[in-house]
């Protein structure tokens, strides 16, 4: 809801339930999501009506996309090492479900919460925009927010895909998928910010 109390204006409607959209697939990834971050269009598409935010903006709504990416990483790169650290536990089949399931669904919970904030954070600077500027820059955050869903859906695919198959494989001593899971999530990353900071 807008900060003023009063109606919510049509673009943070519309920025909001982008978002929403978003978070609501966090637990529903593509078998094609691995491919998505190299063959998804990044351009922002706006409507011919709308007044494009000025580069200031861009930039600042750019930042808060880029700043979302950095924390995909962290927190699945937390996620890894807590899995990782059952290597040198004592192998135990519940422990280690339990612990690879708290630390996979805390680092998938933590992707929709930094949504959450950063949908606050351009509301808070768009609000501040001149009416004219408004839905440009809410439609532009909208569509760069697409890039960050892409790496969010690598990140819950790969997370997603460490479950029993994998503890057989961490129970016998072969950690490798973890290091693929870490590989690809740090490859969409750096793809994603790369792409965000030279479209946008």
């Amino acid at each position: 809801m807008s900060s003023t109390g009063a109606t919510t204006p049509v673009w943070e409607q519309k920025l909001r339930n982008d978002m929403a959209l978003s978070v609501s697939n966090l637990d529903m990834t593509s078998a094609h999501s691995q491919d998505a971050m190299e063959t998804a269009p990044f351009g922002a598409a706006m409507r011919s009506d709308d007044y494009p935010p000025p580069d200031s903006v861009r930039n600042q709504l750019t930042s808060i996309n880029v700043a979302s990416v950095y924390h995909i990483q962290t927190a699945t790169g937390t996620c890894i090492e807590t899995i990782r650290g059952l290597k040198n536990t004592q192998p135990d089949r519940d422990i280690w479900n339990a612990t690879i399931s708290g630390a996979c669904e805390t680092a998938i919970r933590s992707f929709s919460d930094k949504f959450d904030n950063a949908a606050d954070e351009a509301v808070k600077l768009i609000e501040a925009l001149p009416p004219a500027q408004q839905n440009g820059a809410a439609n532009f955050m909208s569509q760069s927010m697409g890039i960050v869903n892409r790496v969010v859906n690598r990140a819950s695919s790969g997370l997603s895909s460490i479950d029993m198959r994998s503890i057989k494989n961490f129970l016998a001593g072969n950690w490798n998928r973890l290091t693929e899971v870490d590989n690809n999530v740090k490859a969409a990353c750096s793809y994603a910010i790369n792409t965000l900071n030279a479209v946008f």
